[in-house]
């Protein structure tokens, strides 16, 4: 179910927030990479800023979301696939405040910006938010996220200005710490003080399997093949809309018979109502299809280490040779062939 949407002060002070750092332009002298940390004064969730816009093409300020958020930042940063990149990028928890063409805004922006009596003029000058949750498309802020989103952009003028002056003050030493913007609160007033923070990676996801009992006696009752198949997860292009839940974007599972190239297999899995739930039901929904088809392989190829580990079961109870290579040349294939034409 949708939550609460921002009421007017919380947009007044939102709004107040991101024309300050326009006015600003952080981004003429602070590059995407130079994250630094804020402190949600409600939850003490950390949140990783990064300032884009350097090279002139798209000025936004982004706010990655607790470790997840920020080692997917670099995860995305070394990614080498435009295909992969794409995905990733969706999957990375963030807030964004963005400065967008007045064409490019959906009519509830404009809405809004009209119904504060704010007026913007020229290229890339009108505010856009977005709340960005893996598997879903950008949508719209809650009051919670406008509120933190709020305070990163008051931080980010704050720090941005003092960065200028004094570009070390982002080098707290190595890979693993971080500047920081910690609140505090004294007679009731809230303050922020430096701090410098050791962010370690996040913990491995929790993956809850679901095995459907009917089609692994099945495969039990297979006769083993000499088929190869490749099959691989990846996020649709085309998001889908449903009654009172945010837009999301469906995962594709692909099966491709390797030694002739044919798609033999493909569903449509929602990230519903997470992704790890969905992540769980993949080995289900494999076992089911290869009982129904009564195909016991003798080796699935994947190429993600996700896929590896979803597909761990199945290697284990059927002894099928489960290996993860970079490329699977057929599925790639017809991968790219699906998401043109689409």
């Amino acid at each position: 179910m949708m939550k609460k949407s921002p009421g007017i002060e919380e947009w007044k002070k939102l709004f107040e927030a991101v024309n300050k750092v326009k006015d600003i332009a952080p981004w003429e002298w602070m590059y995407e990479d130079d994250l630094f940390a804020v402190q949600n004064p409600e939850t003490d969730e950390m949140g990783f800023v990064s300032v884009m816009g350097s090279i002139g093409e798209h000025y936004a300020i982004s706010v990655y979301l607790g470790e997840r958020g920020l080692y997917g930042f670099w995860d995305l940063q070394e990614s080498e696939s435009d295909i992969l990149s794409n995905q990733m990028f969706f999957e990375i928890p963030q807030l964004q405040a963005s400065f967008e063409d007045r064409n490019y805004l959906h009519a509830k922006d404009r809405e809004l910006i009209k119904r504060l009596g704010l007026n913007f003029r020229g290229r890339q000058s009108w505010p856009a938010f977005r709340s960005y949750r893996p598997g879903f498309f950008p949508w719209f802020l809650e009051s919670n996220e406008a509120r933190f989103l709020q305070y990163a952009l008051e931080q980010t003028a704050d720090v941005s200005l003092r960065f200028k002056k004094d570009s070390s003050l982002l080098s707290p030493g190595d890979d693993e710490h971080y500047f920081a913007r910690i609140p505090f609160k004294k007679d009731d007033k809230l303050f922020w003080k430096d701090s410098t923070l050791k962010i370690s990676p996040p913990k491995p996801h929790h993956i809850k399997f679901s095995i459907n009992a009917h089609a692994i006696e099945a495969l039990k009752r297979a006769v083993p093949s000499k088929v190869t198949l490749e099959m691989d997860l990846f996020m649709s292009k085309n998001p889908v809309k449903e009654k009172n839940i945010r837009p999301y974007y469906p995962y594709i599972l692909m099966i491709v018979e390797a030694y002739r190239g044919l798609v033999v297999g493909i569903q449509l899995l929602p990230p519903l109502p997470n992704l790890e739930e969905m992540w769980g039901t993949v080995p289900e929904k494999v076992a089911e299809w290869l009982a129904e088809n009564q195909l016991l392989p003798k080796k699935i190829l994947v190429n993600s280490e996700l896929m590896y580990k979803l597909l761990s079961y199945l290697n284990e109870e059927f002894d099928i040779s489960l290996k993860q290579s970079e490329v699977l040349p057929n599925l790639d294939d017809a991968r790219a062939s699906l998401l043109e034409s689409i």
